[in-house]
């Protein structure tokens, strides 16, 4: 089988020769150009011969003009919407067209995109996230609403410009929020992105990223494939597999993956395929991996696949 084949099998619950396999680190090339962001992972996914390349989205969301951190409720106030394409995610879109061409009929890939609240978070708001949570609720659900209407314009055009599908972060765990918290600022965001780009692409994968997720809201999701740390906090890929039809992505450890043996890399991988089963499984690991973690271990992460 061929790595489109492939893909496509496993989604459909059909046999494979072997499990589709991929993994991703952080490049810190968020300050480069797109044929340098291109090239680093085109060159990533041909040395390791992966199956699904996972491409790494780290430019960064602006602040609103006058802002060097949003703190407060008028500073929320500034966010408006824009044309992706004139801020730095036109640098990704870019990058997304390299790729594209030069995986066109020989492998899928999906584009990495961080949720509403999370881009909130990690962009602009930071340590006055949970301050505004509570104090400004209103304020922040309505610029959740205009970084999704953004987020939204961004989604459709990675997918028009030919990436699989989106690979949606979602930090819908105890350690970042709580259940009313997901409930009221993350789920009808990430609902409303999800269901804007039905239809369009066939590969939308959930990243459920936390240790203490609140899956059974997750699993109604309209994406393909369910991604999560089940060797860190769980659940299982066991468990997993009766818990929901999606195709299962994981099995690897990503926190002690750059201090693991290649026999113990192989022994998960072992495990994770006979939790998992003959088809509707990715073998990934739970997030990212360190960047330094050497290539002899993604290789033996790749052959355990294929053995």
């Amino acid at each position: 089988m061929n790595k489109i084949e492939r893909l496509r099998a496993t989604l459909a619950g059909q046999p494979v020769d072997h499990p589709p396999m991929t993994i991703w680190y952080h490049f810190g090339n968020q300050h480069a150009s797109a044929d340098v962001t291109a090239q680093v992972h085109l060159e990533f996914f041909t040395h390791y011969d992966l199956d699904l390349l996972k491409l790494m989205n780290d430019y960064d969301y602006p602040n609103p003009p006058g802002c060097e951190v949003v703190a407060t409720p008028e500073h929320l106030k500034r966010l408006e919407p824009f044309d992706v394409r004139k801020t730095p995610f036109g640098i990704q879109l870019q990058a997304v067209e390299r790729i594209a061409k030069a995986l066109r009929g020989k492998a899928p890939f999906v584009d990495t995109m961080f949720n509403a609240w999370n881009t909130l978070r990690r962009n602009l708001t930071k340590e006055a996230t949970e301050d505004l949570m509570l104090r400004h609720p209103e304020a922040v659900e309505r610029a959740l609403g205009i970084i999704n209407g953004n987020l939204i314009a961004y989604a459709l055009a990675t997918l028009d410009r030919g990436t699989a599908g989106i690979f949606l972060s979602v930090p819908a765990s105890e350690e970042f929020v709580s259940r009313e918290q997901y409930e009221r600022f993350m789920r009808p965001f990430d609902l409303a992105l999800l269901q804007a780009v039905r239809g369009k692409g066939e590969c939308h994968i959930l990243h459920a990223h936390g240790a203490k997720l609140y899956l059974d809201r997750l699993l109604d999701y309209p994406v393909q494939i369910l991604s999560w740390a089940d060797l860190n906090g769980g659940p299982s890929i066991a468990e997993a597999r009766t818990r929901t039809a999606l195709t299962l992505m994981g099995g690897i450890d990503h926190v002690k993956f750059p201090y693991s043996s290649t026999a113990l890399l192989r022994a998960q991988v072992a495990s994770a395929r006979a939790k998992a089963g003959r088809t509707k499984f990715i073998l990934a690991p739970g997030c990212s991996v360190a960047t330094y973690s050497f290539p002899p271990l993604i290789h033996a992460v790749r052959e355990a696949a294929r053995a």
